[in-house]
């Protein structure tokens, strides 16, 4: 491997590893948050007869974990062999260019 090559690798696993990073906060801060909610709520009586405020306490954490769910699908997507074929994916956009090249529109 040349120098640029090792050098190309160590920004882009660098980069992987500040991602990774930034989603174990995330996931941290998610599970932080609501077990102080949770506590908070249980230990106040004034909110206990108010059933609105109860919907929207049970909606935030169900929203922010669907938020989570797309981070971290976003995060480890090139583990997930799914995701390998989706419009993200460096073999999806070749494919992609291949078929275009080859359509006969743009052929002169």
């Amino acid at each position: 491997m040349t120098d640029f090559n090792t050098e190309q690798a160590y920004k882009q696993a660098k980069l992987r590893l500040k991602e990774e990073r930034v989603f174990y906060v995330h996931v941290g801060v998610y599970i932080t948050i609501n077990i102080a909610f949770i506590i908070f709520f249980l230990t106040s009586k004034q909110y206990l007869d108010n059933w609105s405020f109860w919907w929207l306490s049970a909606l935030r954490p169900f929203l922010w974990g669907i938020g989570i769910l797309c981070h971290g699908l976003w995060t480890f997507r090139r583990n997930i062999k799914w995701l390998k074929n989706t419009i993200y994916s460096k073999r999806w956009e070749e494919h992609k260019i291949t078929e275009i090249m080859n359509d006969d529109d743009l052929k002169l």
